[in-house]
């Protein structure tokens, strides 16, 4: 189940400096976007995501996307599309944007790399 940010990653980022793993991440909490959905929307892994809003590094090749993607999601904040009312509305929506199931932690590993293949 998505978690909402911890007060601890809400704090580092009125701190950090401005990188452009933590605009994404200033970007995620307005949009309201759980980790999970944005790596699967993404198609990175949450450890990846975390280092990235702790202002890690990112690689040139991802940075291209990670631009048009924050500009989508900026679009819909302006277009009034997100922040979504509801996590399952969210994740109907982050669904929708990555054409992939967003797994939840109940289901075992074996069928949740069934459900990616």
């Amino acid at each position: 189940m998505p978690r909402p940010p911890s007060p601890e990653l809400l704090k580092r980022l009125e701190n950090a400096e401005e990188t452009l793993g933590v605009s994404l991440a200033k970007l995620c909490v307005k949009a309201r976007l759980p980790i999970l959905y944005v790596a699967v929307m993404l198609g990175v892994s949450r450890m990846t995501l975390h280092t990235w809003f702790r202002g890690g590094s990112i690689r040139d090749s991802r940075t291209t996307k990670i631009k048009a993607f924050m500009q989508l999601i900026n679009d819909d904040i302006r277009d009034g599309l997100l922040p979504k009312r509801t996590l399952d509305e969210t994740k109907e929506y982050a669904e929708a944007f990555s054409g992939k199931p967003i797994l939840t932690s109940g289901m075992s590993k074996l069928t949740a790399v069934k459900a990616i293949d």
